[in-house]
C-alpha cells in the first residue's frame, strides 16, 4: 500500500498544482452558457478545483491509515469536480476537463478495489490509471496553461 500511496501521492500533488492555472477564483467568472470564453471556462473550473485542494491533501495522508474514509472523500471530490465540468461550456475546456474526471474517476475506483483487498487487486491497473490521470492533467493543463 505504501507504493500506492507514494504514487498517489504524487498524482494528486499533480493534480493541484494543475488544472487551470489562470490565478483567480471562480467566483468572478460568469461564464455565458452558449458563448463561454476559454480564460473564463478555465477560472471557472480552476475555482473549484482549488476549494477542494485541502480535502484532497487530507485524503493522501489518509490512504494509508483509513483508505475507506480516504476513497469515499475522492468519490465526494469527483462528483464535485463532474458538476464543475458539467458547467464548463467552452467546448475545448470541456472536452480536457471530461477526459481529466473520467480518468481520475477511474482511478478512484481502482483504489477502491485496491482498498478493498490489496492482494488481489490489478496493481498493472491501478498504475495504468494513475498514469491516464497524471497524463490528462497534463493535457488540461496544457488548454488552460
Amino acid at each position: 500500500m505504501k507504493k500506492t500511496a507514494a504514487l498517489t501521492t504524487a498524482v494528486v500533488t499533480a493534480l493541484l498544482l494543475a488544472g487551470c492555472a489562470s490565478g483567480g477564483s471562480g467566483a468572478d467568472a460568469t461564464p455565458t452558457p452558449k458563448a463561454q470564453s476559454k480564460a473564463a471556462a478555465c477560472k471557472s473550473l480552476e475555482g473549484d478545483m482549488k476549494s477542494v485542494a485541502s480535502e484532497l491533501q487530507e485524503q493522501v495522508t489518509n490512504l494509508q491509515s483509513d483508505p475507506d474514509k480516504a476513497v469515499a472523500e475522492l468519490k465526494k471530490f469527483d462528483q464535485k469536480l463532474k458538476a464543475a465540468t458539467d458547467d464548463v461550456s467552452n467546448e475545448q475546456v470541456h472536452t480536457a476537463a471530461s477526459e481529466f474526471e473520467q480518468s481520475f474517476s477511474t482511478l478512484v475506483g481502482n483504489l477502491e478495489t485496491y482498498a478493498k483487498d490489496p492482494k488481489s487487486a490489478d496493481v498493472s491497473k491501478l498504475q495504468a490509471s494513475i498514469k491516464e490521470t497524471q497524463s490528462s492533467t497534463k493535457s488540461l493543463s496544457k488548454v488552460c496553461g
